[in-house]
């Protein structure tokens, strides 16, 4: 049988050995390093000089499909694997649901790659030093509006690297992304020299050693600097008052947990959990994401138990709950919400979760076609909140961010600014077993503690829950589909970090500085050839 043309193509090999390499990089994956070198083959093919001087084609299409679909359908294939807890009620149609969001993740990745070559065209090979600004907003783009769905950046893959990662504390996790992108710009630069065929930068005609100390460079500095930073947490964790917290992971069958006759299911285990960890000292109890499958204010039997536990064991309780209001409009709205209740049994305060998950808890754009809302996909049809909620423990503040929302840089950032010296994040990723997205999932959060420089607790309610410190280092956790608690002080951080007060403004401005000088360069060099 022959092979169609296209596999056979050079666009083709270096596009999904460069996808394949970011999915191999991305969580729960341990190769994080790869990261740094897996653009290299698609970056050498795009700006070789020799290739540049050759005025070779380039069958871009192929080139944007490949990359994004290999990676992205490798890293969202757990898709396919949802069973039978899955509120979706047309699993036939998952493969297609699943080349459909492949396209979608695969946007963004176009308009860099197509922006790359245009840039290419008109300036050559040295088009390469605007990899790392297209890249950045390629990513930014990806998790903009209401459909936005920045899952799996470059840098999720540095999760484990902290001291690549307190950059976020600065730049955010965009931040993060420049740095890895160009540690892949400065490998690709080296190899070049090597070959003889180093891409000039305007007039500067540079040797063969300057890619290589200049990767060099870059490392170092933020290794150094992350370094620095984490010295200096630790200091403040050791000369400030701590929070000792408890996270309860009951582990309910989602099942049962929604078997208005089974509710027991869920109480039972959380009052258990919780009377153990408030013996170990826990001021603070987190339960998961809807953890009460009710509207507890509108349940009197079942809100007098929750505030007897809270009474008789001393503790503040932050859990999920689902929320009904009257509308403006007369009817009942439902929010996927959360409640803190004071250790007198009163609730202080509610946070009703602001960004829904398309398709999954809301089908978009109904303000502008209400007749979206008559389509049934299965999903929960959720109300979105209107304002984050900053709660208060023993002189702690702290918010929350439920399940889908702890993807999202600014849903971190806006709280934190706001008074929050901690971050709780409830969810429930149960319904996708044990696939890879709990691990993904869980990994992303790990970057709002990064970015903000404050604790993170975690609570999901089949897993995986854990604690996370200012530098992003997971202290403790669980393991998936275990019923189990964490007992840990955590130290709140106010004020946040730099990236907290002035979010990606310094980064665009950044961004914004290099391309007009790459524009000057550009400009003043654009007849001479590479």
């Amino acid at each position: 049988m022959r092979v169609p043309s296209f596999i056979r193509s050079d666009e083709f090999r270096v596009a999904a050995s460069s996808g394949l390499l970011l999915a191999l990089a991305a969580p729960p994956s341990p190769l994080g390093f790869v990261a740094y070198f897996a653009l290299v083959p698609l970056l050498l093919f795009l700006f070789s000089p020799a290739r540049w001087r050759e005025r070779a084609p380039i069958r871009l299409r192929t080139l944007i499909l490949t990359f994004g679909l290999v990676r992205h359908l490798l890293e969202l294939h757990w898709l396919l694997l949802l069973g039978d807890a899955s509120p979706l009620t047309f699993r036939w149609a998952l493969p297609a649901m699943l080349l459909l969001l492949g396209f979608y993740a695969t946007a963004p990745d176009a308009l860099v790659i197509w922006a790359a070559v245009r840039i290419r065209r008109r300036w050559g090979a040295q088009a390469i030093w605007w990899m790392p600004l297209l890249w950045v907003m390629g990513e930014w783009v990806r998790g903009a509006g209401e459909m936005g769905f920045p899952w799996l950046g470059l840098s999720a893959t540095q999760v484990h690297y902290l001291p690549i990662l307190q950059i976020a504390g600065v730049l955010g996790e965009l931040g993060v992304s420049l740095v890895v992108v160009w540690v892949n710009v400065f490998l690709a630069l080296g190899i070049m020299a090597f070959r003889g065929d180093f891409p000039t930068l305007g007039r500067a005609v540079l040797n063969r050693w300057w890619g290589p100390v200049a990767l060099l460079v870059v490392l170092g500095t933020t290794l150094a600097y992350g370094l620095r930073t984490m010295g200096e947490l630790e200091d403040f964790a050791e000369q400030n008052s701590s929070l000792r917290v408890g996270l309860v992971q009951a582990n309910v069958d989602l099942r049962d947990k929604w078997n208005i006759a089974k509710r027991d299911s869920t109480f039972i285990p959380y009052t258990e959990m919780t009377r153990s960890v408030a013996e170990r000292g826990a001021r603070l109890v987190v339960w998961a994401e809807t953890a009460l499958p009710m509207d507890l204010p509108r349940q009197p039997a079942y809100l007098a138990r929750v505030r007897d536990l809270v009474r008789e064991t001393g503790v503040g309780l932050y859990a999920g709950f689902v929320e009904r209001q009257v509308g403006s409009l007369g009817r009942l709205d439902a929010y996927n919400s959360s409640f803190f209740m004071g250790e007198d049994g009163v609730i202080r305060a509610r946070y009703q979760k602001m960004h829904l998950l398309p398709f999954g808890e809301k089908i978009p754009f109904q303000g502008v076609f209400p007749w979206l809302g008559k389509v049934d996909f299965g999903q929960a049809e959720w109300t979105p909140g209107r304002e984050h909620t900053v709660f208060e423990i023993d002189g702690h503040r702290f918010a929350a961010l439920i399940c889908f929302e702890s993807i999202f840089s600014k849903m971190g950032r806006r709280p934190v600014r706001a008074g929050a010296g901690m971050l709780v994040n409830i969810t429930n990723d149960g319904w996708f077993g044990r696939t890879a997205l709990p691990y993904q999932h869980a990994w992303q959060s790990v970057l709002r503690a990064a970015e903000n420089r404050v604790p993170l607790l975690r609570v999901a309610n089949n897993g995986i829950s854990f604690v996370v410190d200012p530098t992003g280092r997971v202290v403790q956790r669980t393991e998936l589909f275990e019923r189990d608690t964490i007992v840990a002080d955590v130290t709140p951080n106010p004020g946040g970090s730099f990236y907290t007060r002035h979010g990606n403004t310094s980064l665009f401005l950044l961004l914004f500085a290099g391309s007009c000088f790459l524009l000057m360069v550009g400009w003043v060099s654009r007849r001479q050839i590479p």
